[in-house]
């Protein structure tokens, strides 16, 4: 090195040396800066599916939002850095005393117009430096932080995103090492920018072997981890901000005295150096830990303890824990040799066998041609008043909806199509077999756009080759499964491992254009089959009490003629009976019908008995009058005497009366008349003769 440079350094006038030093650590940690962010922001771009799996990977994981804040924390400090620089060189040339001869910065005319010496960069110069970068550490920390516990992202490599921010630790390594050899007169804040580097270092290093980890399966640790270390940042970020600020409110310093903020309590306690707590104890109080023997001690072994654990840890890696909901394809050298279950497995270490972690038994939903994003379900209060986007009415637009082209055809025999707008919903699944497994693994990269495309086809193509009246009045479970089946022979023949749970149609109508007009088609035709079922249930109800009347009359008629039939039977029967009573006894016969046939006609009229024993004076007459209007009063005969036992007494007329062979000659008339109604002709009553008891 240059004695005059030397000694530039050592009257603090700055060195061009040191300066274009800083300029170059600048581009390398921007640049990485600059990378990070722009691989973070391709989850943005719907393109690149693999490459947006490894920025969405890192964003989720929260290792991205580490790297990120700890390279912007370290550029800050490096750019406070470059200015403090900048100064000390301008106030060297505007002093006359120049680091190298013949040397002028082709800068030094800017600063010298912008007058910003060491003692202005000193206060406001590093406070904007140090509060902007504070800034944007803070925010990008607090965009970028880990929400929760999740599994790696399908389709990315938690290996080659830790190999990649390790391949960027191994950069700020050679970085700090070479800061760390730098003379310490040309640029004063080497030690402080030493150590912001070391601790840069060592959180990349972290952050790449945390990722590693999420790939082999530790991701509750891999949380916990990367929250706690996304923390310091956020403190080296603040305590400079602070140091910063509070020099606004100091005098400014000599130049020979301005340094730039880049010391840090909280670096030096972690990394070492003046004000480590061992060398604050040491000076303050006299206690010198380095000659402790048990420190000593503990000096010696942390390295073959590091290297023990280092060890542990690489055996440690083939340790796999697979959850309930979850399955891991073993791939040994590249290649995979099983399909394991749940549970704990031991296989050997990366990079020997990798594990390939795979969901067991999630449903996954996919809307077909659906334009309106998958967003999480919206609690709506009872009271209060639906948003548009639950109306699912037919003349409003819905964007989950997606038109289809349907064949028609009209009544003069022309082709043609219409639209109909249709929302449905696929419901499927990574296959349950091992099969399914390897093929959704190795066999497709995005299956949930694979099962898109493949409904979207399958549905365009049904409704293309379907007219509008089949589409519409086709059962929805007759054409979700007629769609299911479709779907699932169609993804067999990808051999993606994938199954198709079920189809599930929400609503298939005319587009809300054509709403009002389908509707009045539809009223039509509903008034017109109301009529056709009215008129059909009258005729039905009439030709039933049709029916019913002509039953009436035809049972009506036989029960009639069967009543004739037994009637016809019964005489027959008891003209039989007769003819064979005649027959047996002829006269017995003759008599009996005889009285039978008296005593019927006698029923039929008024009779009056006289007794044979009554007086000549007595004796009963036939009155042959004709029957009068009004009937007489009944005779009352006269009382027959009795015995006190109630019998009649001896002589006294007799009550009773039978029926003798009536005598041949008449006898005379007397007082006693007996009237009745008889035949037109004549009443005529015999004389009966009487038996006293």
């Amino acid at each position: 090195m240059d004695q005059p440079e030397l000694e530039a350094g050592a009257l603090g006038l700055g060195s061009s040396r040191s300066h274009r030093f800083l300029s170059r650590l600048i581009w390398v940690y921007g640049g990485f800066t600059i990378f990070a962010a722009a691989s973070l922001s391709l989850i943005f771009v719907p393109m690149w599916n693999g490459v947006r799996a490894q920025a969405m990977e890192a964003v989720v994981s929260g290792v991205g939002g580490l790297v990120v804040s700890v390279l912007t924390m370290t550029l800050m400090v490096l750019i406070a850095a470059f200015v403090m620089t900048g100064a000390r060189l301008r106030y060297g040339a505007v002093g006359s005393v120049f680091v190298a001869e013949g040397e002028n910065p082709p800068y030094a005319k800017l600063l010298a117009l912008l007058r910003v010496g060491p003692g202005q960069a000193a206060r406001q110069g590093q406070a904007l430096a140090i509060g902007l970068g504070a800034l944007l550490t803070c925010v990008a920390s607090y965009v970028l932080w880990p929400k929760a516990v999740t599994a790696p992202v399908a389709m990315a490599e938690p290996n080659l995103i830790g190999a990649i921010i390790i391949a960027v630790a191994f950069v700020s390594l050679i970085c700090e090492r070479m800061i760390d050899a730098f003379p310490a007169p040309l640029l004063p804040e080497a030690p402080a920018l030493r150590r912001v580097l070391l601790i840069t270092t060592i959180l990349l290093a972290l952050a790449g072997a945390l990722e590693i980890g999420r790939g082999v399966g530790l991701n509750s640790w891999v949380y916990w981890i990367v929250m706690a270390l996304s923390v310091i940042p956020w403190i080296v970020a603040i305590e400079l901000s602070l140091r910063a600020f509070a020099r606004l409110f100091l005098p400014p310093p000599q130049p020979l005295e301005a340094h730039a903020i880049a010391d840090s309590m909280f670096l030096a306690a972690v990394t070492g150096g003046a004000r480590a707590p061992a060398v604050l104890i040491r000076e303050h109080l006299g206690l010198d830990f380095a000659r402790s023997w048990a420190l000593s001690y503990l000096y010696s072994a942390v390295t073959p303890a590091l290297l023990a654990t280092a060890l542990l840890c690489w055996g440690l890696s083939g340790l796999k824990l697979i959850d309930l909901d979850q399955r891991g394809i073993y791939e040994r050298f590249g290649a995979p040799v099983a399909v394991l279950g749940p549970g704990i497995h031991l296989l050997p270490p990366w990079p020997i066998g990798v594990m390939r972690s795979l969901e067991y038994g999630a449903i996954h939903e996919v809307k077909v041609n659906s334009m309106r994003p998958d967003s999480a379900l919206e609690n709506i209060p009872a009271e209060a008043v639906p948003p548009a986007a639950t109306n699912h009415l037919w003349d409003v637009a819905d964007p989950a909806e997606a038109e289809y082209l349907v064949a028609s055809q009209s009544g003069g025999g022309t082709q043609g199509f219409q639209v109909v707008s249709s929302e449905i919903h696929v419901l499927y699944r990574i296959g349950l077999t091992d099969k399914d497994a390897m093929e959704a693994v190795y066999g497709a990269e995005n299956p949930a756009q694979l099962v898109a495309e493949a409904a979207s086809r399958i549905v365009s193509v049904y409704f293309a080759s379907h007219t509008l009246d089949l589409v519409m009045g086709a059962q929805r479970d007759t054409l979700a499964e007629f769609l299911r089946d479709s779907l699932a022979r169609d993804l067999a023949s990808y051999h993606a491992g994938v199954e198709i749970v079920s189809v599930h149609i929400e609503s298939v109508h005319p587009p809300s254009g054509a709403a009002v007009a389908y509707h009045a088609v539809q009223a039509a035709e509903i008034n017109a089959n109301a009529s056709i079922f009215n008129e059909t249930g009258r005729a039905k109800r009439m030709a039933g009490v049709a029916q019913q009347e002509a039953h009436q009359l035809l049972a009506s008629s036989q029960a009639g003629a069967e009543e004739k039939v037994q009637d016809a039977k019964g005489e027959a029967y008891q003209f039989n009976a007769d003819r064979k009573a005649y027959a047996e006894g002829r006269n017995s016969f003759i008599t009996e019908r005889t009285y039978s046939n008296l005593v019927a006609a006698l029923s039929q009229g008024r009779l009056t008995i006289v007794d044979h024993r009554l007086s000549a004076s007595q004796a009963p007459i036939i009155d042959l009058r004709a029957p009068a209007a009004t009937a007489p009063a009944p005779v009352t005969p006269p009382p027959v005497p009795t015995t006190p036992e109630g019998t009649p007494a001896p002589g006294a007329p007799s009550t009773g009366a039978t029926l003798p062979t009536p005598p041949a000659v008449p006898p005379p008339p007397s007082a006693a008349t007996s009237t009745g109604n008889a035949p037109d002709d004549a009443a005529l009553t015999p004389e009966l003769e009487g038996e006293t008891p």
